[in-house]
């Protein structure tokens, strides 16, 4: 008993203090470099008005995957514009002007906002693969139900057998019960990849309400339109980059968004 404990005492506290590692992801807030700004509902616009075209831009929040931000356009001009969200780029720093070539010079790649309509294009595909997964399982349960009648009346006659021939151990399996348990773990691991499948419709039914109901889609503003929705861009390395800039392309003419990232850290002890 002492060997034991001193083997299980150890690991036990091995555990324990493996179980405790994890630590707090920062919580990220974005702040605008304009002085000149406008709150609405908890959010900090930037507004800008350039060649007959007013755009405000806030800091909306981060997910697992994206940094989201709430835009608005408004088309004062007296012709169509076509509102392309996937137009937009973030860039992970501020950018450096060269006098040469008379345009800001960024030394990292551009992040492309994504695309709403490739977005929900992709989640069809997806719930078309699960749609027809689901029906495969509807198909594989049916047959091994079905199968399963004659195997299992087969099984039942042999044990039949076995009992007028005094062959039958009370200590032994039946065939009838190999062959009845066999067919309910077939069915139960069926039925465990339609629970998965049904789960996965859910997410992606989810995320096609995100995409066509806030997201900011590709729309043509006519004269004295506007629209209003969310764009995101995929989350870079915060900790590593502290300088983001949005550019919001209009007509033939860009502009700029700036934000300084904080990240702030809490500690896993610290009073709720």
């Amino acid at each position: 008993m002492k060997k034991l404990n001193h083997f299980l005492f150890p690991s036990i506290t091995l555990l324990i203090f493996l179980s405790s590692c994890a630590t707090p992801n920062p919580v990220v807030r974005l702040v605008p470099k304009e002085n000149q700004t406008t709150w609405e509902q908890g959010k900090q616009f930037v507004s800008y008005q350039k060649n007959d075209f007013t755009i405000h831009c806030a800091y909306h929040g981060i997910d697992s995957k994206y940094l989201i931000f709430d835009v608005e356009v408004i088309n004062n001009s007296p012709k169509d514009f076509l509102l392309a969200p996937e137009q937009f780029v973030m860039y992970t720093d501020s950018g450096k002007w060269d006098p040469n070539s008379n345009q800001l010079v960024y030394s990292t790649f551009p992040i492309k906002a994504a695309d709403p309509e490739y977005e929900l294009l992709k989640l069809e595909m997806q719930e078309s693969v699960t749609i027809a997964k689901m029906k495969n399982n509807q198909t594989a349960a049916a047959v091994v139900a079905i199968a399963a009648i004659p195997v299992i009346a087969a099984a039942a006659i042999s044990d039949a057998n076995d009992s007028k021939n005094n062959e039958d151990d009370g200590d032994d399996v039946s065939r009838t019960e190999v062959a009845a348990t066999t067919t309910v773990v077939t069915l139960d691991v069926i039925n465990d990849g339609q629970t998965n499948h049904l789960y996965n419709m859910g997410t992606i039914s989810d995320n096609q309400n995100v995409w066509q109901q806030y997201a900011l889609r590709k729309t043509t503003l006519g004269p004295g339109e506007s629209l209003r929705g969310l764009i995101y861009f995929l989350k870079p390395n915060l900790e590593l980059y502290k300088d983001l800039r949005i550019e919001a392309p209009i007509l033939n003419n860009n502009i700029y968004f700036n934000y300084s990232v904080i990240l702030y850290y809490p500690s896993i002890n610290q009073h709720q």
